[in-house]
């Protein structure tokens, strides 16, 4: 490929991504609080300790306990996975 194509090709690219926003959404603490607070009241339903939730999702219990609390954000992932493990629909945490 010679020298120029690939020029061309960076310039239009550089030019496509000028106006894709770089960082993710702001951080939504209300909703994160929002699911937090759901996860802890299904984990007491399921009759499970932060420790005992957090091996089964692959976190330790500090985590669970930032999730819950609302201070991070849930990948789309593990919130799918928190709903299996406490016997849930996702729909249960934006209820």
């Amino acid at each position: 490929m010679p020298a120029s194509y690939r020029s061309e090709n960076k310039k239009i690219l550089t030019q496509e991504l000028q106006g894709v926003p770089r960082s993710s959404p702001p951080f939504d603490r209300d909703l994160a609080a929002k699911i937090g607070k759901c996860i802890a009241v299904r984990r007491s339903l399921c009759r499970l300790s932060k420790q005992q939730l957090g091996a089964r999702l692959g976190i330790d219990s500090a985590n669970v306990e930032a999730y819950e609390q609302g201070e991070k954000r849930m990948s789309c992932q593990l919130l799918l996975e928190t709903a299996k493990q406490l016997k849930a629909t996702p729909r249960f945490f934006f209820q």
